[in-house]
């Protein structure tokens, strides 16, 4: 069995080609976008009124759920073709790859003190705004009413 820092040093000598991030990118921005589309196409089948028969028996591919499926490898298809974006996908997946990230334990150590903090900072607000309201509420009226 591996140890994790034969892993890291293993996962770092076969370096991912930014090609590679890019396809995945578009091949996941493609599955949701499908998802989205089938959605979005078959409430416009319905408000327009128009038949969404079933293209499958006993599955729920309709006509609206093939033109949104459609529609997204389209668009993912046009996206990765087009040459500036397709030169600005490799530039920030190239950039990606230069980024060290985190460890578990950097990680962990910063949110816990994000957690303190915003507790710290809740606790100010609360203490502050219960002033305020004191003041507003109790204190400046009857201060008022003995003028």
């Amino acid at each position: 069995m591996a140890t994790a820092s034969e892993a890291s040093q293993q996962a770092n000598r076969s370096a991912m080609d930014p090609k590679r991030l890019v396809v995945i990118f578009y091949l996941l921005a493609a599955i949701v976008l499908a998802l989205f589309l089938e959605r979005v196409f078959g409430m416009l089948w319905a408000s327009f009124g128009w038949p969404d028969g079933v293209l499958i028996e006993g599955s729920d591919w309709k006509v609206s759920t093939l033109v949104g499926y459609v529609s997204a490898v389209g668009l993912a298809l046009l996206g990765y073709f087009h040459p500036k974006t397709h030169t600005l996908s490799l530039e920030v997946a190239s950039e990606l790859m230069k980024v060290s990230w985190p460890t578990w334990p950097e990680t962990r150590t910063s949110t816990m003190a994000v957690v303190v903090a915003s507790l710290v900072a809740a606790v100010l607000l609360f203490c502050i705004d219960s002033a305020a309201y004191k003041l507003m509420v109790d204190w400046l009226p009857a201060l008022w009413g003995k003028l």
